[in-house]
């Protein structure tokens, strides 16, 4: 079984995944992926924006790439054309190797071919206020940087209403706890 995991920043996915991955699924997560697609084509990258996007060792400076890519959307979709279609590929790989459940974790989900690949697709949701609380402890964000990264997530969930694939939203409000109880009741309706 291919179960796409997606979610809003601070929804509760990255928790998700971990109970998936505890229960034995293969959780393939595309941020890191897309993480080691852009190591290995950094020179790519570095020839569409300037030698300063690698650390002096070779590496990507994933902060100095975000700052100019994020702000010109013309430059964004030629990063992403070097970038994604190999993060596309390492994803299909992994996919195609596994010999467990796969679980592919991914923000983007959506905008991903592998998307078309999966028996369904969870989608974690969670109340504002709560994600706000979560940012905030997690990852010490503000109100206004918080409230922006979750607007600039939202076109991604209007694509989840065309998907052809059978999609489960799971209300994340509660604790750890919670989610893993409504997690193993949405998953035992897949499976039966």
């Amino acid at each position: 079984m291919i179960l796409g995991l997606t979610g809003g920043y601070c929804s509760g996915k990255s928790s998700a995944a971990q109970i998936l991955a505890a229960d034995g699924w293969q959780v393939i997560n595309v941020d890191k992926l897309g993480h080691l697609a852009l190591q290995e084509k950094i020179d790519e990258v570095a020839a569409l924006l300037g030698p300063e996007v690698k650390s002096g060792d070779g590496l990507p400076e994933r902060k100095t790439i975000g700052k100019m890519v994020f702000k010109n959307p013309a430059l964004m979709r030629q990063y992403e054309a070097i970038v994604h279609p190999h993060m596309n590929s390492l994803l299909e790989k992994a996919i195609r190797t596994s010999k467990a459940d796969v679980c592919i974790d991914a923000a983007i989900l959506y905008r991903l071919p592998a998307v078309n690949e999966c028996n369904a697709v969870l989608e974690i949701r969670a109340p504002l206020l709560q994600r706000i609380r979560r940012a905030k402890q997690r990852d010490g964000t503000g109100l206004f940087s918080a409230l922006a990264r979750i607007h600039s997530q939202s076109r991604l969930w209007k694509m989840g209403n065309s998907l052809k694939v059978p999609r489960l939203v799971l209300h994340n409000g509660g604790n750890a706890e919670a989610l893993e109880k409504c997690l193993k009741k949405l998953l035992s309706k897949l499976v039966n």
